[in-house]
């Protein structure tokens, strides 16, 4: 489908009056976002505040990614204390856009990515502490199956391992047709998947599937950073905690370690690591090398086959 165009004013005030009949739009800022979605600042008058319109990309007539994220939405900060936009409207009928839209409330702060270069070491230990504190409570949603749980999905499974598989296995068939691995690496891949013995969880957890320091919000407050929110849930799934984990890892954690200290420190406090945390985690991460590698743009290539490979010689070892 094709991504959804730019869209004229008289269409935002509509939306915005499904919501807000009396309110006014003072200002409407377009910004990048992800998913090929639309998305836009808005700065309402009556009511006054500022919200944020989502145009949502459907990947295809089965796909209920944005039904999804809307209902993530209502749960999260209920069930778990973890903050998110609060979801004002939700519209998938095609009366106002073709597409489905959504209005959010816009939580305070700026991208972690951003704010990284600006915090100082203390700064960082105090939000990783606060964001192990917050995924491990958003990890403690039990989810019946692992993969999707919102969309019929062929490689969901009840067995962790098995489900596992089946996304390494659709990762290493783009990485064939793409060329971008020998086939020597590729079953070397395979066969740390299929001997592991550590993908043995009986339970999936509720994970945010595309943990990304562009998906966490923070800013500066009384004598430190804080953590105001997490941000973009299409991705989520049930899988095992070691997923979002694995993502902060390959991002952020490996050139900010007492950011990683800190994080280790608030999940353990408020939930406790697994005793096979880290040898989990290093499966997890294979994964997340493997599946950068497979999404990667031409000019990431190279980066991404250097950690694939760095990984895969560790565990080895």
């Amino acid at each position: 489908m094709m991504r959804p165009t730019e869209l004229p004013a008289e269409i935002i005030n509509a939306i915005v009056h499904r919501a807000f009949p009396a309110a006014q739009v003072e200002k409407c800022d377009p910004f990048p976002g992800e998913h090929r979605n639309l998305n836009y600042d808005l700065v309402l008058s009556n009511p006054t505040m500022e919200i944020v319109l989502r145009v949502y990309w459907q990947e295809g007539p089965g796909s209920r990614k944005p039904q999804k994220e809307s209902h993530v939405l209502r749960i999260v900060t209920p069930e778990t204390g973890v903050p998110v936009p609060r979801l004002l409207l939700f519209d998938d009928s095609g009366t106002l856009t073709p597409q489905p839209v959504a209005l959010h409330t816009r939580l305070p702060g700026s991208p972690l990515t951003i704010a990284l270069t600006q915090m100082d070491k203390e700064a960082q230990e105090t939000v990783g502490y606060e964001l192990g504190r917050y995924l491990a409570k958003l990890h403690s949603i039990p989810l019946g199956c692992f993969g999707e749980f919102f969309d019929e999905d062929p490689l969901n499974d009840v067995s962790e391992k098995a489900y596992t598989l089946r996304r390494v296995q659709s990762w290493l068939d783009i990485c064939a047709e793409r060329e971008l691995l020998t086939s020597g690496t590729r079953t070397q891949v395979e066969e740390v998947f299929v001997e592991t013995r550590y993908l043995s969880r009986p339970v999936a957890c509720f994970v945010h599937g595309d943990l990304r320091a562009g998906h966490v919000l923070v800013e500066p407050g009384a004598g430190a950073y804080h953590v105001t929110g997490l941000v973009d849930f299409q991705e989520s799934r049930g899988w095992g905690l070691e997923w979002d984990v694995a993502r902060l890892a390959h991002e952020v954690f490996d050139g900010h370690p007492l950011l990683e200290k800190g994080f280790l420190d608030g999940y353990a406090d408020t939930a406790g690591l697994p005793a096979d945390f880290w040898e989990r985690l290093h499966v997890y991460r294979l994964a997340v090398a493997l599946y950068n590698l497979a999404k990667a743009e031409a000019e990431e290539i190279e980066s991404q086959q250097e950690a694939l490979l760095r990984l895969l010689g560790e565990a080895s070892n």
